[in-house]
């Protein structure tokens, strides 16, 4: 996992002119997790942690965002807490969804999910139980916790002047000066509301979400053959469980007290707000898209419940050269599909915590808070443009499938290798190298959610019918991907590896084109690829597809490339349409061609 950077004896020179050296607005997860990360990086600072809620924080009712990924909990596991994890948390059983087909019992649904356990852990967090516990390490470490405390100023000194931060609790108004102030006040935003930051997404969605005190089995849902024959089915309860249709997707997530968390998602396009306004509007609207899952939770209280009316934003800089930060969802905050929130906790964390060891060994900041804001930016962008329109996508199980295979193959490659092999501390052109790489990965996702989206619009899903597709299935690229987490690489290796997934992610979205055209045909095959955009993209077709598909049997599946085979491992062969090798024909003229398996079998030494 990534580590670290060794523990540095160094201060600052004017401490003896400030009253604390980082003052963190906010006491939630990012705040915590920052100030340990000091903390554990740096132990001379004097860390000062300023948060409105005091203790005893409640279990379960805190907050939203149980669910993590692989990346974040290796950012979590970085910081010293494997074994609280363990011990006081729940080990996830991956992401499943089951796509489509509300009115029909669970196990008569698509359902799409691991079969065996990720090899590189994530866990399910009860941030009531986190936050409460992380406080008490905190402390233990020497950080001061100012609890019960509104942050009701923040005065930016300029020109290497210190900042002054002024705050009430309980009436009695204190100002601290500080060298670094971070913003980790989440949607309260201090900073920046103050400095005038916030962008849009053009992702408009909302959301509702509850707790309740029982724990909710999926594994139970069903005593059918099918349904618990699934190799790891009496684990599903394990997983954050997604059950999607048109525009909405509803979540189940176990927290490690036999509670459950319950939330309901929807694209504004589709369902309005006021559906999810209240828990009663909440469970109608269960009722009516969901009734099977509402009857699991039709005599169950709810502990507490609250919504958000378009929670997606973003924002143009956090970090400033005159020594301001702002993380968490202060500064961004995509969608809660794939649970990526704490991913981006982890960049805003790791970029302040590198900027404050420059600083202390007296480098200067400006460019590097240009590299951040920039590399921040193209994060979130990257993955809003997967949550952006797609609507359709969550009640087509077809589209969907196709969307997961690519989305877990596009983040195990990039976003978490660019965190798992510190490329973030890397400068100049080594670092624009990846940049580069990282934007056309998104360049490249754009052309699958375009794909995906203008297929299941055109051709929506009227069979429902059971099928189990174990996403991701071995051996797969997107599986070799996750594997790869496990490794530590020098940057030569990494920057191999890098442009190895590239390679393999042009292959795969040459290929999700010719399946476009070998099922539709030449007719609808192109013109879905002409609505996708397809004749502007940037991308190269797998030669010998065309005779690879004229053969039959085990001399077909010799033809296909790698990358070929594992997405018909994975989603299945398609069926082809009767003038498929018109519409192949007609898809290649004039384009460029990239030999079958240049640069995508195997991994670098």
């Amino acid at each position: 996992m990534s580590e670290l950077p060794a523990a540095s004896s160094l201060s600052f020179p004017d401490s003896s002119t400030t009253d604390v050296d980082i003052l963190i607005c906010g006491g939630g997860l990012a705040g915590l997790t920052l100030a340990r990360q000091l903390r554990l990086e740096h132990p001379r600072l004097r860390i000062t942690v300023v948060e409105r809620l005091a203790r005893p924080l409640p279990e379960s009712c805190h907050k939203v965002g149980e669910s993590s990924v692989e990346l974040a909990s290796q950012y979590l596991e970085s910081l010293g807490l494997t074994d609280y994890l363990l011990s006081r948390q729940l080990v996830k059983f991956g992401l499943r969804f089951f796509p489509g087909g509300g009115h029909l019992p669970v196990d008569q649904r698509y359902e799409l999910g691991p079969g065996s356990e990720p090899v590189v852990r994530s866990y399910q967090l009860d941030r009531g139980r986190f936050e409460q516990d992380l406080r008490d390490m905190c402390e233990a470490q020497g950080i001061s916790l100012v609890e019960g405390a509104i942050v009701r100023n923040v005065e930016l000194g300029t020109g290497g002047a210190a900042h002054r931060v002024t705050f009430d609790r309980r009436g009695d108004m204190t100002t601290l000066t500080t060298r670094w102030v971070v913003d980790a006040s989440g949607r309260n935003a201090i900073l920046k509301k103050q400095m005038k930051t916030a962008r849009g997404t053009n992702h408009p969605a909302n959301a509702g979400w509850f707790r309740i005190a029982e724990k909710v089995d999926t594994s139970t849902f069903s005593q059918s053959a099918s349904w618990l024959g699934v190799h790891g089915g009496d684990r599903r309860w394990w997983s954050t469980n997604h059950f999607m249709g048109r525009g909405y997707w509803v979540w189940l997530i176990p927290l490690a007290n036999d509670r459950t968390s319950v939330g309901i998602v929807t694209h504004g396009d589709v369902h309005e707000f006021e559906r999810v306004r209240t828990h009663e509007n909440a469970m109608a609207f269960l009722r009516e898209f969901e009734p099977h899952i509402a009857r699991h939770l039709e005599d169950c209280k709810p502990l507490d419940y609250r919504c958000l009316n378009g929670y997606s934003h973003s924002i143009a800089r956090c970090w400033s050269p005159e020594r301001w930060a702002i993380v968490g969802e202060a500064g961004a905050f995509v969608d809660p599909l794939y649970s990526p929130g704490s991913d981006f906790i982890a960049f805003a964390n790791c970029f302040t915590a590198q900027l404050i060891r420059e600083d202390l060994e007296g480098q200067e900041l400006e460019a590097r808070c240009m590299q951040y804001n920039a590399q921040y930016r193209s994060l979130v962008n990257g993955a809003v443009a997967l949550f952006r329109g797609a609507a359709d996508v969550y009640g087509h199980p077809h589209a969907l499938a196709a969307k997961v295979f690519w989305d877990n193959f596009s983040y195990w490659s990039f976003p978490c290798q660019y965190y798992q092999q510190n490329l973030f501390r890397l400068r100049g052109e080594v670092h624009d190298e990846i940049a580069g790489m990282g934007a056309r990965i998104v360049e490249l996702s754009e052309c699958v959610q375009s794909l995906v989206r203008v297929w299941a619009k055109r051709h929506p899903v009227t069979d429902f019918s059971r099928v189990f597709m174990g996403l991701p299935a071995f051996p797969s690229v997107p599986v070799d991907a996750h594997l790869a987490l496990q490794r530590r690489m020098s940057v030569d290796e990494a920057m191999d590896y890098l442009r190895m997934r590239v390679n393999q992610a042009e292959a795969l979205v040459g290929e999700y084109i010719v399946r476009t055209a070998i099922q539709f045909g030449p007719g609808e095959g192109l013109a879905i690829l002409e609505a996708s955009g397809f004749p502007q993209w940037n991308v190269r077709l797998p030669a010998d597809r065309i005779a690879a598909e004229s053969t039959k049997g085990l001399a077909r599946r010799r033809a296909l490339g790698t990358v070929a085979r594992d997405i018909e491992r994975n989603l299945g062969r398609v069926e082809p349409h009767p003038e498929w090798h018109t519409a192949l024909e007609q898809l290649y003229r004039g384009r460029a061609v990239v030999p079958t398996d240049a640069a995508v079998d195997a991994e670098p030494a």
